[in-house]
């Protein structure tokens, strides 16, 4: 399916209509061996060539460039109190029974369909890039990087970078579920979310380098990159892009006009080469 949808620059302008390919996701599952099934994952797999076409054949920093022009055009800036009624009404609510996960130990809590009933529910909203160092103006609002999370729990990850904890002086949840805040393997406190999503957590903070560093929102900062990027490319590796997070990327593109690279083309973050960048 296509539609369009007016975009704004990086400084507020609005831009004109452009068409966006959108990969819908059938609400009814089709048979695996059903003709119709194969032609709805042919149409999806040709708007989504069409959506990358730009970046085909390219590389390293050339490929970063390219994927940051794709994923700029059509961004819609929804505005931070809509983007959050949005993230916890439809982005964050994939299987629409109105529960919601919190993104640091998975923890499921309901019913939820905005931000009030959210809050209500002890939850807020994360920026796995923070807002202090640059998600700000339209990526403040941006829901490729923004996550559900329980109120407690964001606080103490605060503005740290995420990391895996060898010595934790706070946790919460249980098990394989358990979120922690310590002090990593070089003696930085990091924060370490349950490892079901440290791959989701990845991709979204690549994403945002991808998206904002060219053009970059007000106290933009990659101190926390700097410090993670290594970490970040092992959980991208080690917890590969499920269903669930392709899901999760065709709710956002269907809100706000943009996809996010690394989840529709792992690949792509091997052949851009993000730790033989200078990243500055």
């Amino acid at each position: 399916m296509r539609s369009s949808a007016a975009s704004w620059n990086d400084s507020g302008m609005l831009l004109a209509p452009v068409a966006l390919a959108v990969r819908t996701v059938p609400t009814t599952p089709l048979a695996p061996t059903s003709v119709a099934a194969t032609h709805q994952r042919d149409a999806a797999a040709a708007d989504l060539g069409q959506y990358y076409g730009p970046a085909q054949g390219k590389e390293g920093a050339e490929l970063l460039r390219a994927l940051h022009l794709i994923i700029r055009t059509g961004h819609v800036d929804r505005g931070y109190a809509q983007a959050r009624d949005e993230m916890f009404s439809v982005v964050a609510d994939i299987d629409g029974d109105n529960r919601i996960e919190d993104i640091f130990t998975g923890e499921s809590r309901g019913p939820i369909t905005d931000r009030k009933d959210a809050y209500e529910a002890g939850f807020n909203t994360e920026h796995t890039w923070p807002q202090s160092q640059g998600a700000t103006g339209i990526a403040q609002s941006d829901l490729h990087h923004l996550q559900p999370g329980d109120i407690r729990t964001n606080e103490k990850r605060g503005s740290y970078p995420y990391g895996d904890v060898v010595k934790a002086v706070w946790s919460t949840g249980t098990g394989p579920a358990q979120a922690k805040l310590g002090v990593d393997a070089l003696g930085e406190t990091v924060f370490e979310p349950y490892a079901a999503v440290k791959g989701d957590i990845a991709r979204g903070l690549l994403y945002f380098y991808t998206r904002y560093n060219e053009s970059r929102p007000a106290d933009f900062s990659t101190k926390n990159l700097k410090h993670d990027l290594e970490t970040l490319l092992r959980w991208n590796a080690a917890d590969p892009v499920d269903d669930r997070e392709r899901a999760r990327n065709d709710a956002v593109q269907q809100v706000q006009g943009n996809r996010n690279p690394f989840v529709d083309h792992p690949e792509f973050v091997d052949k851009v080469g993000f730790n033989k960048l200078d990243i500055k």
